[in-house]
């Protein structure tokens, strides 16, 4: 059975997906840089997957909270504007994240450090790549960020349904936008603490490279944006 035609609310099925793309794009890291992992240690790397759950869900939160906001509008103002808003949203973010996760393999290559706020002159100024990148290499890791952003966006129009279905009992409407921003927000900070998540609340190995595959690629750029001044004085 098809998991499109099983009742799941639009935003766990969401959510659901930007965990599995995340989890495709860390599988795909490893395979790509499978031979700067220390022998012996691959069993480790693979706890990856199971580190990296605080950071995806901080920033699968972030992610669908213009589709919840839309959503929520819709359960009132039911609108095919919103539903269409809804669609180029996540198209346009999964083509962005598609097109960073795999920059991201080729900047962990040659740095052996994430795609930070730093690297993004490269995809905004193609000229600067051309510093470090063949053309060649430039047209593959287009063509790759082209085909996985097919995939995933293939992906969420087969399966990611339902966003325009209405709940007529007004209390689960009102249930539903209560619980939904208290969720978001919880996850964003990692639960119930001062201080929000960061990188090193996945950190778990003695080998960088496996710390580095448990952090989000995204949520790491995000931060590295945000905190650009800081992290430019400690350079």
């Amino acid at each position: 059975m098809k998991w499109n035609k099983i009742k799941i609310h639009y935003l766990l099925r969401l959510s659901i997906f930007w965990f599995l793309f995340f989890a495709l794009f860390r599988l795909l890291f490893i395979a790509y840089h499978h031979a700067k992992i220390p022998d012996g240690h691959h069993s480790e790397t693979s706890l990856s997957f199971l580190y990296a759950l605080k950071l995806d869900l901080a920033t699968v939160c972030l992610m669908i909270f213009i589709p919840f906001v839309l959503w929520a509008l819709q359960q009132f103002y039911k609108s095919r504007l919103l539903h269409q808003l809804n669609m180029i949203f996540n198209l346009m973010l999964i083509t962005i994240v598609s097109i960073f996760s795999i920059f991201n393999l080729k900047i962990y290559g040659e740095y052996g450090e994430l795609l930070n706020f730093e690297d993004l002159v490269y995809l905004v100024y193609p000229k600067e790549a051309i510093t470090f990148l063949s053309i060649w290499s430039l047209l593959l890791l287009l063509a790759a960020s082209t085909f996985f952003a097919f995939i995933g966006i293939r992906s969420y129009r087969l399966h990611i349904t339902s966003f325009s279905l209405p709940y007529d009992n007004p209390k689960i409407k009102i249930a539903q936008l209560i619980f939904f921003p208290v969720f978001l927000f919880l996850g964003v900070s990692g639960g119930l603490h001062a201080i929000p998540i960061k990188e090193k609340n996945v950190q778990y190995s003695n080998w960088k490279i496996n710390n580095d595959i448990a952090t989000n690629n995204i949520w790491y750029l995000g931060y590295s944006i945000c905190h650009r001044n800081d992290i430019s004085k400690k350079k």
